[in-house]
């Protein structure tokens, strides 16, 4: 059972919050060096939910070669490790991510968030005890393969987006989490669909590799997004193809995760009524796994546009109900209900991080306008220009 937590930091204070935040729910381990730490990681590695570790140890090794060192511990390959810091430099985010880490925590930890945060991410990740005991169907790859390949390619792909866009990184990681709500929510709504929670696990990892084919296109091309003029246009819209065929003709004993991976690269921006792109499937016909896949892709961005809002939930399936039979299914928009506690703490903790050229663009716009003393212009916002980068550009027109 996974029910342990363990914190490496060197303050004695953050360990005793952590603690004193986790204390009711799970059992807390505590280590302030990497040698203390190492050592619970071997002694509980198979009750261990998730290891919290302190980028910067005042004694011994950082918290990135601690972390390589418990990936390469005997069963801890697959095991989810959280960076904490009190500085979140865009570069330490990207070679956290770069190098396994799940998440980030930024100190000081406040209470409600950061529960809320590690229990999506630990059921993301070992789901709950009939999941994690269950066995893989006769001839298919078990779930632990799975997750370590998912993350082996994660890791090079992202190491090829980092000079692009290095808010991708946590994108795909609430992604993945939203997914994973609303496949698991459908497996129990819809029995007669044929979704196991076996298969809910593996359409979340492929939903990390919804965008892969735009790595076959020119930059200009994938700035343009889908309302550039043609023949750029058509062009942009290959990316699903490149995606779909990256993942075909791969090993046998890899299945069925391969062809999850394949139908959510090819069909992740097609709606539910065959429009969008590519538009040759609609409706049923549509893979089950590329619908969840859109669904959470459309709830992510429905929440960054309601982030101010004081129920963003609220705000953005009051906005998916108005797309039912166009952008989703009726049965897809129950399972977002279903989904509700879930994606209401993915929607509180997991905000899209802000990147830099936005915040320096909104600044200067604030500055330029406060000297205009005479006008009663309000400021733009700035962002929405913005989100037509690598990996943000979404068929919003539904």
């Amino acid at each position: 059972m996974r029910n342990t937590l363990l914190i490496i930091d060197d303050s004695e204070l953050d360990r005793a919050i952590f603690n004193e935040i986790f204390k009711k729910d799970f059992r807390v381990l505590r280590a302030a060096t990497a040698a203390e730490g190492i050592d619970q990681v071997r002694k509980n590695v198979l009750t261990l939910a998730v290891v919290v570790l302190d980028i910067c140890l005042q004694r011994g090794a950082s918290g990135f070669a601690i972390m390589e060192r418990i990936h390469k511990l005997e069963g801890c390959a697959h095991l989810p490790v959280i960076l904490l810091t009190a500085e979140p430099e865009p570069q330490w985010v990207y070679k956290g991510v770069e190098m396994g880490a799940v998440d980030f925590l930024v100190k000081p930890l406040a209470p409600i968030a950061t529960q809320n945060r590690m229990k999506a991410i630990i059921e993301q990740h070992w789901g709950n005890e009939e999941e994690q005991n269950a066995d893989a169907p006769p001839g298919k790859i078990s779930l632990q393969q799975a997750e370590i390949l998912t993350q082996r390619w994660q890791r090079k792909f992202l190491s090829f987006c980092h000079n692009h866009d290095i808010t991708f990184a946590s994108y795909i990681q609430r992604l993945r989490i939203i997914t994973s709500a609303l496949a698991n929510a459908y497996c129990e709504l819809f029995p007669e669909s044929g979704l196991l929670p076996y298969d809910a696990k593996l359409i979340s990892m492929a939903a990390g590799f919804a965008e892969v084919g735009q790595l076959g296109l020119p930059d200009d091309i994938i700035w343009g997004g889908p309302d550039q003029p043609e023949p750029e246009r058509t062009q942009f819209f290959q990316h699903t193809k490149l995606g779909g065929e990256a993942f075909k003709d791969g090993p046998k004993e890899w299945e069925p995760l391969l062809t999850y991976c394949s139908e959510v690269a090819t069909y992740h921006h097609t709606n539910y009524d065959g429009t969008g792109y590519p538009t040759n499937l609609a409706r049923d016909a549509l893979p089950l796994s590329a619908q969840l896949v859109h669904t959470a892709m459309v709830c992510s961005d429905l929440a960054d546009r309601y982030e101010g809002e004081p129920d963003v939930f609220k705000m953005v399936y009051r906005a998916l109900s108005l797309r039912v039979g166009r952008t989703l299914s009726p049965n897809m928009l129950k399972a977002v209900d279903a989904s509700r506690k879930s994606l209401e703490n993915i929607f509180r903790t997991m905000r899209r991080q802000k990147r830099t050229e936005d915040v320096e663009e909104k600044m200067r716009v604030r500055d330029a306008l406060t000297v205009r003393h005479d006008s009663k212009e309000q400021p733009k916002d700035t962002d929405k220009g913005k989100r037509n980068s690598l990996f943000y550009i979404r068929n919003m027109k539904k």
